[in-house]
């Protein structure tokens, strides 16, 4: 029997500021995030994250929403706010595509709160650029689905934060000059809440700045739940399945991510400061090129000790917080049994195991 006595090593987690993005009132209900909740673990002391975002203070002051049927027909949505397979109410701000078929989605400073609501199969493809392109913030969901291809990102989000609720997203983007995203967050947070993911980057060039990108944010990129997807595949260019120019934060959910490249560099999750896993089912693989890691955080990795031992050198890890379920449980979607005996045990293993890992490594050469 375990000695629940043991003292375990306080691990501090790094201080990382954490986005505190207000999400704009979508018609459905969000869904609970089917994230896997890990026990209470004593003694484990989890990274303080500061929310020192401030929320947006725009005013609405719609300056342009309109759709792309096509390369020659473009819709006005704020002259013409009621279509058959759209809709929009200034109220609310919020667009709604309800069987939607066209090339792009386009808004500009629509306001903080701007959403798009999605209803029934929408399919926006664009072969010259981007599918959905706003500036400003946005943040989707509904009950139906949207099908995204671009030739540069399926959804882009420059000067704003994008916010996934729920719904269920198809994303592809495929090109061979430059970089191709398949979600290209820029200047801005990306936050999953929930929702059904699949975002496919495939760039085709040959070059070494041809790269392929899944999931980015320039800012920060938060997990809180949800099923992903990511598929990333480049030929000389880096392949990034989810990426973050600040901190990425998995908090939940169950994240699967394929990055593959012939001479680039293939990392699976990737943060230029922190990453830090909390909660959650990740599994990432990276293959080909350069030296494929899973996980790469230029400043260090933080991984709750509910995952035990990790190898942050490996080029594939499947990652799930075991030494905090208990018999019963079922390891993707089970509820923990907060009883005290497992609690006292959970902190034995801890003790015996360790805490935490914090690994800095050098930074990725391009």
């Amino acid at each position: 029997m375990l000695n629940t006595a043991v003292e375990t090593p306080a691990v501090e987690e790094p201080v990382v500021e954490e986005p505190a993005v207000e999400a704009a009132a979508v018609e459905t209900a969000v869904a609970e995030p089917a994230a896997v909740e890990a026990a209470a673990v004593p003694d484990a002391e989890e990274p303080v994250v500061e929310t020192a975002a401030e929320e947006g203070t725009i005013e609405v002051k719609a300056v342009t929403l309109g759709l792309w049927r096509d390369a020659v027909t473009f819709i006005d949505v704020l002259l013409n706010t009621v279509g058959a397979d759209y809709s929009y109410d200034a109220v609310a701000n919020a667009l709604t595509l309800n069987g939607f078929v066209g090339k792009q989605v386009v808004a500009t400073d629509m306001g903080s709160n701007f959403a798009m609501i999605l209803k029934g199969t929408n399919v926006i493809a664009n072969d010259t650029g981007c599918a959905v392109d706003v500036t400003g913030n946005l943040t989707m969901g509904g009950p139906g689905e949207i099908t995204a291809i671009g030739s540069q990102s399926a959804i882009h989000v420059t000067d704003g934060d994008l916010v996934l609720n729920d719904g269920d997203y198809e994303l592809f983007a495929m090109g061979n000059v430059g970089n191709v995203t398949a979600v290209d967050v820029t200047n801005g947070d990306l936050i999953i809440n929930d929702g059904w993911i699949d975002a496919t980057a495939i760039n085709t060039g040959t070059a070494v700045t041809d790269g392929a990108y899944g999931l980015w944010a320039d800012n920060d990129l938060v997990i809180n739940g949800g099923d992903i997807d990511v598929v990333t595949e480049s030929i000389n260019g880096a392949s990034m399945g989810i990426g973050a120019g600040d901190d990425a934060i998995v908090k939940g959910g169950y994240t699967t991510v394929r990055s593959t490249t012939e001479t680039g560099v293939a990392t699976a999750l990737y943060a230029g400061s922190w990453v830090v896993i909390r909660d959650g089912i990740l599994d990432l693989c990276a293959q080909g090129g350069v030296d494929p890691l899973a996980i790469y955080g230029a400043e260090g990795v933080w991984i709750s000790p509910c995952y035990g031992d990790v190898d942050l050198t490996a080029s594939c890890l499947y990652l799930e917080p075991y030494l905090c379920y208990t018999k019963s449980d079922n390891p993707k979607t089970g509820t923990q049994d907060m009883a005290s005996d497992a609690l006292m045990a959970t902190m034995g293993l801890l003790a015996l195991m360790g805490m935490a890992y914090l690994i800095s490594k050098k930074e990725i050469k391009g």
